[in-house]
């Protein structure tokens, strides 16, 4: 058995807009936060607390805006802010994938996946600089999550 160190730039979202999954253009960092509040189950007998039972999964990251020369939200493979910016105002619920750029896994890569909606989208235009968006995915239930087994 062996191990290896993930880079990060290896690893990226997808989302799948009908039969197509498409890349997240361009993304130069991204969050998988999954949280869980605590209940006080403090009693006579002391202190204590257990985990809630409703947990929060999103995934948060930021990307760089690329423009294409249509009207097209979608090109070449690569999904623009502006076709994020219309699933965020349809209020729409689209399958993601968070796992390796290739879309290809090797033993021992981790692949999540699940359904969610955009809950933000913030885009920001600096002198000088590339754009760039904000994005955030809420998950909408649960999510899977696989290891990819090694081959025999």
């Amino acid at each position: 058995m062996s191990e290896r160190k993930v880079n990060g730039g290896d690893v990226v979202i997808r989302i799948t807009d009908g039969a197509d999954d498409i890349l997240l253009v361009c993304q130069v960092e991204h969050t998988f936060d999954r949280s869980r509040d605590s209940v006080d189950a403090g009693s006579k007998c002391g202190p204590d607390t257990i985990p809630g039972d409703t947990p929060t999964f999103e995934i948060s990251g930021t990307a760089q805006v690329l423009l294409g020369d249509t009207d097209e939200s979608v090109f070449n493979g690569k999904l623009s802010e502006a076709k994020l910016d219309e699933l965020f105002r349809n209020k729409t619920v689209f399958p993601w994938t968070m796992g390796p750029a290739s879309g290809v896994p090797v033993p021992g890569d981790v692949t999540y996946s699940g359904d969610g909606f955009l809950t933000n989208l913030s885009t920001t235009y600096s002198n000088n600089e590339v754009a760039t968006f904000d994005f955030t995915i809420s998950v909408k239930g649960d999510y899977t999550h696989d290891i990819e087994p090694e081959t025999p």
